[in-house]
């Protein structure tokens, strides 16, 4: 089967597996759907594209890469969150033990990878795609969840 043919397949999985999770979402929650304003819904939308590629970029992740090597590459996603979480207006404290642990993760992951057979490394950029935009969704939901909503003039003006 053509390649491109497969990745087209693919992604048709994911909107319609999106498709229908919004359709069961409207004909059975709805009535319990508050949303505040206009304003949070088009705010809220921003995560969706977000979301949307974080599902697509993990079904190619898993389709060119062992599922092990999804799991130890993603380890690193939390130094990466940590780094750009200085820029928030309320960032996390950094323990000595916390960074401690992250660097035994992604020393754990560079172990694994440098074992890697070669037929896997195209799985590792699709790992690193994943990792990037999950580290995007939850950035953008963490600073849509903040207290102070400092954001708004940021993510919706």
């Amino acid at each position: 089967m053509n390649l491109h043919f497969e990745t087209l397949l693919e992604c048709c999985l994911v909107w319609l597996q999106l498709a229908f999770a919004a359709g069961f979402m409207l004909l059975f929650a709805f009535p319990y759907i508050h949303i505040g304003s206009l304003k949070d819904l088009l705010r809220w939308c921003t995560v969706v594209p977000f979301y949307c590629g974080m599902l697509l970029t993990s079904i190619l992740a898993l389709k060119h890469a062992p599922m092990s090597l999804v799991i130890v590459m993603r380890n690193a996603s939390p130094l990466v969150a940590l780094m750009m979480e200085r820029f928030y207006p309320e960032p996390i404290r950094i323990s000595r033990a916390m960074v401690a642990a992250i660097v035994m993760m992604v020393l754990g992951a560079l172990m694994y990878v440098s074992r890697l057979s070669g037929n896997h490394w195209q799985g590792v950029g699709w790992v690193f795609l994943n990792s990037a935009i999950a580290v995007a969704d939850r950035l953008l939901q963490r600073l849509l969840l903040s207290k102070d909503q400092k954001y708004q003039n940021l993510v919706l003006s």
